[in-house]
């Protein structure tokens, strides 16, 4: 596992979250549809848990976002969607982490920690739905608040569990830790 503490990138680094941040802005546009609309289901979101293997996507994916984003709400969307992306990237793999250690040192735990890991960045993505649920409110929606962070939780919870498939099964012949 890559626990990478450097303070600067490489060239390679650098390349490969220019990639995953373009990665993440042609797949939302590509589906702008029904990645733009009031459920922002965003097939894209499964890129997220490439946070797992390395720390480096983080910035790589908050960037992704914020350009998107430019698209869906404009500025405030941009700020609020890029900072939740940022700060629930790093809340989530931190817990995932955290949690499948815990299993990990369980003797009786036979299961699939990476697994763990996928559904415990899924449930706080899903969960951290409510931050752009508040800013539809803010910018004038007039649904309730719980119907809008209902549906946009579902929605991700739905994108991010069929992107982590397509990420797991990649991640089977791609070092993503590299």
């Amino acid at each position: 596992m890559n626990t990478q503490t450097q303070a600067s990138w490489t060239t390679l680094d650098l390349t490969k979250m220019a990639m995953v941040a373009a990665l993440y802005v042609v797949l939302t546009l590509f589906m702008a549809p029904i990645s733009l609309a009031g459920l922002q289901l965003r097939f894209s979101e499964g890129l997220n848990f490439l946070a797992l293997y390395n720390k480096r996507y983080i910035p790589a994916l908050t960037l992704g976002v914020f350009i998107v984003n430019y698209f869906a709400y404009g500025p405030w969307d941009m700020v609020v969607g890029s900072a939740g992306t940022f700060i629930f990237l790093y809340l989530g793999r931190w817990l995932a982490k955290v949690i499948a250690g815990g299993l990990a040192r369980y003797s009786k735990f036979n299961g699939n920690l990476m697994g763990v890991q996928y559904l415990v960045l899924n449930i706080i993505f899903a969960s951290s739905m409510f931050t752009i649920a508040l800013l539809v409110k803010f910018l004038g929606a007039d649904q309730a608040f719980w119907t809008l962070y209902l549906s946009m939780a579902t929605a991700e919870f739905i994108a991010m569990g069929l992107g982590g498939i397509i990420i797991y099964w990649l991640s089977q012949r791609i070092d993503f830790y590299q």
